[in-house]
């Protein structure tokens, strides 16, 4: 019981899921004093995680870098409920056909074999 909880990081913890975050979200510390949550790199939270999230009225920071299952339209929720909410992810470039590119074959948008 973590009355005070301002800030947590959950970085890395590859086996933390949807459920995990909807005890947190659902504690009276998340929902009152929760300021900033960091699940960069949580493969397997998704959108239902940040559905979870809402009811954390203070919630200011999001980090989502490298969470693969988050979508665009599941951060659009999140700052639905939450619109004062800085929401900090990174989406990696999909990757194109082989015959896109002039013929040169491509990893992705940003990488090309010379």
């Amino acid at each position: 019981h973590c009355p005070h909880l301002q800030q947590l990081t959950l970085s890395h913890c590859e086996l933390i899921t949807d459920e995990g975050i909807r005890q947190l979200g659902g504690a009276v510390c998340a929902t009152e004093s929760l300021n900033v949550i960091e699940l960069d790199n949580c493969p397997l939270i998704t959108d239902a995680s940040l559905e979870h999230l809402m009811g954390c009225q203070n919630l200011k920071r999001i980090e989502l870098y490298d969470c693969q299952l988050i979508t665009r339209s599941g951060i659009r929720r999140l700052r639905v409920q939450l619109p004062e909410i800085k929401v900090h992810a990174y989406f990696a470039p999909q990757t194109p056909p082989p015959s896109v590119g002039g013929g040169r074959q491509r990893y992705c948008r940003c990488c090309m074999i010379l």
